[in-house]
């Protein structure tokens, strides 16, 4: 019997259960009519993409597993140290594959977080794992290309790549362009073109508008490029470059992942939000930057879908693990459009913009339908999430009000002098509020100086609307603080709806600031577009229930329920259930 446990970054609850009623999310369907489909409340008090995750890995709170933030503050050397949440020696609990592995049953991950170790090694639970995250080596960027100029060289990170604009003649441009470019790297040098006796040495050849291909930088090393026309200019666009490590026992399955094109983790949306690509359609534009922008991310879909076949079709593991990030992608860019809770809301472009978000959330759908199709009548299926995403309109630059109001320092060149600070918004940007080490030592000090943040924080209002900003203060268990001050060391920042924190210390003009990104996920506020969906189908799950809201530690005990390990998991899922919770 295997558990296949396919994980969609920010697949909020709210979002899914509108396509799948739309009839948009056929896999989804099939799993929504067999078995049991819920919202799950997503990590507290911060619920960015580490500390959900490590929740739904292991089945505790931020405060057992202690993962707190994409970094996490203090982890390092002084009270302003923050190191990655996905670095090895976290989560501070154990992970659900390492669970298995003590009663000997393995375990087959695609591009899960904390499956290699310091040495860069797996356990020997593990029979095949993916992963290229940790190592990235070069972000996207794009070139403008000259038509005339013959061989144009583009440095990739490492890496020299050669572009030619050719001809209706066929050869480097002297006449009239084709609209099609030659990409290859470049021979020679230290690094570029080594070890590409296996892959394409001829280069790419793109045509202007065609679509993203991927390119071979060496035998360890690769990107997705494409060549996009925008206002008579030809662009050459890249997705970035990561090194992709393999590990586990399984021999077939390390060989059939080494065969699959180069890794994408994400698309082209900082590109896409300068306007690089034209005018978004919230400024004007006709979708065509939308389009570049969804097409990058269809290159992270076939990517991540070409792993994940490679282990449904030759893993021989107790639990298989698939984690996909395209639907968190999107949602940061466009979702605030369509989200009708939202002051991003635009009733003008929703339907467009939902569109793009349908087309994202089925090629994750498509990864579902073939891991249902591979699994036995003996099996289980767990879809699930990290967290949801709600709109976003405004940056709250937390340091700067606390600067204005005297409790925050900062050194000669403008950045944060923690050292002296009364009290801070820790760099980290999890959503705490911070007393510095002087007020700290003096428990008096301590609390006057937390009352005096908060209330000059709770006094701030949007410029434009006169609107309050901050919604209230919460504790580190995430609960709601009547007295912020009664523990004063870290305190969470809750915002109102459409506000987002961040660290980023300006100096000078508003504290509130409109944002270009139009979804985000920071403080878990209880708001229900912050709910990770949750779905299962398998032995002794009930079929056809509706849930409610469960909690995001559910699923972890759920999959080891399901491998005979534990206790029956809390929640609906035993066919003895008669009548489902509904607490929405």
């Amino acid at each position: 019997m295997t558990v296949y446990w396919v994980v969609w970054d920010a697949g909020a609850h709210w979002i899914v259960d509108r396509l799948e009623r739309e009839g948009a999310l056929p896999a989804l369907s099939r799993m929504r009519e067999r078995g049991v489909f819920a919202a799950a409340r997503p990590a507290h008090p911060n619920c960015q993409t580490p500390p959900s995750l490590a929740t739904l890995f292991t089945g505790t709170w931020p405060s057992e597993h202690k993962v707190t933030g994409y970094t996490v503050p203090g982890a390092g050397e002084g009270i302003a140290s923050h190191v990655s949440g996905f670095s090895p020696g976290f989560p501070a609990v154990a992970l659900v594959w390492e669970a298995l592995s003590e009663h000997d049953l393995t375990s087959a991950l695609v591009h899960a977080p904390w499956v290699f170790g310091h040495d860069g090694q797996v356990g020997p639970h593990i029979k095949g794992a993916v992963e290229a995250y940790s190592r990235r080596s070069t972000r996207h960027a794009v070139r403008v290309l000259d038509p005339g100029s013959g061989i144009q060289e583009w440095q990739i990170g490492a890496f020299r790549v050669e572009a030619v604009v050719e001809s209706s003649s066929g050869s480097a441009a002297e006449a009239e362009p084709s609209g099609l470019v030659r990409v290859r790297v470049r021979p020679g040098g230290t690094r570029a073109g080594a070890g590409l006796a296996d892959r394409h040495t001829d280069g790419l050849l793109l045509g202007a508008g065609a679509g993203w291909q991927p390119l071979w930088l060496d035998r360890d090393h690769g990107t997705w490029v494409a060549c996009v026309p925008v206002d008579g200019r030809l662009l050459l666009v890249h997705t970035g470059v990561w090194q992709t490590r393999t590990g586990g026992r399984n021999p077939k399955t390390l060989h059939r992942l080494a065969l699959c094109p180069p890794f994408a983790g994400e698309g082209v949306g900082p590109l896409y939000r300068e306007g690089v690509f034209g005018p978004r359609l919230a400024e004007g534009g006709d979708g065509s930057a939308e389009e570049v922008f969804l097409s990058s991310v269809e290159c992270v879909a076939r990517s991540f879908g070409a792993a994940a076949d490679a282990v449904l079709e030759t893993h021989d593991a107790d639990l298989v693990v698939v984690y996909l990030p395209m639907t968190d992608d999107v949602g940061h860019e466009l979702l605030g459009w369509c989200d009708e809770r939202s002051a991003a809301y635009r009733p003008d472009i929703a339907e467009s913009v939902w569109s793009y978000v349908r087309r994202c959330y089925q090629w994750s759908d498509a990864v579902l339908g073939r891991v249902l199709d591979r699994a036995d009548e003996d099996d289980s299926v767990v879809l699930g999430a990290d967290h949801g995403m709600v709109g976003s309109t405004h940056l709250v630059h937390l340091n700067d009000q606390l600067v204005r109001s005297g409790l925050a320092c900062t050194h000669a060149d403008g950045s944060l002098d923690t050292d002296r600070s009364e009290v801070f918004y820790h760099p980290a940007n999890n959503g705490s509020l911070w007393v510095g080490p002087g007020p700290a030592a003096d428990p008096e000090r301590a609390r006057a100086a937390m009352e005096r943040a908060c209330a000059g924080l709770g006094s701030l209002t949007d410029p434009d609307t006169g609107r309050p900003v901050v919604a209230g203060f919460l504790h580190r268990d995430g609960e709601r603080a009547a007295d912020p001050a009664a523990d004063p060391a870290v305190v969470y920042v809750a915002l109102a709806d459409d506000y987002q924190p961040t660290a980023q210390l300006l100096g000078e003009g508003p504290v509130v600031r409109r944002v270009p990104k139009t979804g985000a996920h920071v403080v878990y506020t209880g708001d229900s577009r912050l709910h990770a969906v949750h779905a299962a189908v398998g032995p002794g799950i009930a079929a056809g229930v509706d849930a409610g809201v469960i909690d995001n530690t559910h699923p972890a005990a759920l999959v080891l329920g399901q491998l005979g390990l534990g206790r029956a998991a809390p929640g609906p899922y035993s066919t003895s259930t008669s009548e489902p919770t509904d607490e929405r």
